[in-house]
């Protein structure tokens, strides 16, 4: 398993950077809606496999539309939400009209409710990753000009990537005391401290390299320690509820696109939120 992981993650993090230093941002936001659209494939199929009462089939009009929001924000990052919403909405209500007027479902409320629900997890919040991305100044990382905004988002990453290492590590080796038995059964307190520990640590020392003061950088560290791991817990529970270890297995060692990005998910709305403040 961990062969498999470390073989992932060097397939994974050079495409990654490319696509996060790629001038403009285009590349980013692209490949964002490319990783929310299979994140979206995979909650669907779950779902429709879970043995849910009534059966559950996520609306595919809102889990398309949420996959295309990455994008969208950089494509036309002044278009109001309601804008694009109010018609996606609207498709997705004659979209499911129309199959309960032909007698092949009658859970409209909670295809509906799961599709927005996928919709949002999953596209909105992937779309702050290309919020981060959006500062396009150039600044310099060695010999190279890069923009900052790349810089920011590769802060972000550093600190989910380092941190989910140290967990790992310390939650396999030392790890003894349960955090969430019920939901996620390996994770100890110990994992969690030592993500906790390294994304602090890594949030002061690049926050303070990219111009914030130490005391912002911290917190920033903090937030995205605290939110990353809580995003990792819920989509645990997630899966949880319906039965299944892994949302899906296109990245072997790491399950699917949900199961590596889930801390993603919580931390990015975070820091731009911060970043917003500071």
């Amino acid at each position: 398993m961990l062969r498999l992981r470390v073989l992932t993650a060097l397939i994974g993090i050079p495409l990654m950077l490319v696509a996060i230093f790629a001038p403009g941002g285009g590349l980013f936001g692209l490949s964002l809606s490319l990783l929310a659209l299979v994140g979206s494939v995979e909650f669907a199929w779950t779902y429709r496999a879970a043995s849910l009462q009534p059966p559950v089939q996520p609306n595919p009009v809102l889990l398309l539309a949420g996959a295309c929001l990455p994008f969208m924000t950089w494509w036309l990052p002044d278009v109001a939400l309601a804008r694009v919403l109010l018609p996606v909405f609207l498709g997705a209500l004659l979209y499911e009209l129309g199959r309960a007027w032909l007698g092949r479902i009658t859970s409209v409320a909670h295809n509906i409710g799961y599709g927005t629900f996928g919709m949002l997890y999953i596209g909105w919040l992937f779309s702050f990753g290309v919020r981060l991305r959006e500062d396009y100044a150039l600044t310099t990382l060695g010999a190279w000009q890069v923009e900052r905004g790349a810089l920011v988002v590769l802060w972000l990453f550093a600190m989910l990537w380092m941190g989910d290492t140290a967990a790992y590590f310390v939650g396999k080796f030392i790890g003894r005391r349960k955090i969430a038995t019920l939901i996620s059964p390996a994770k100890t307190i110990e994992g969690f401290v030592a993500n906790l520990i390294l994304c602090v640590l890594i949030g002061s020392v690049g926050g303070t390299m990219l111009g914030y003061t130490p005391t912002w950088a911290t917190v920033a560290g903090l937030g995205v320690g605290v939110l990353g791991q809580l995003g990792d817990l819920f989509e645990s529970a997630l899966k949880r509820a319906v039965g299944v270890k892994d949302f899906g297995r296109i990245l072997p060692g790491h399950g699917g696109v949900l199961d590596r990005f889930d801390s993603f998910l919580f931390s990015a709305p975070w820091l731009w939120w911060w970043h917003q403040l500071a």
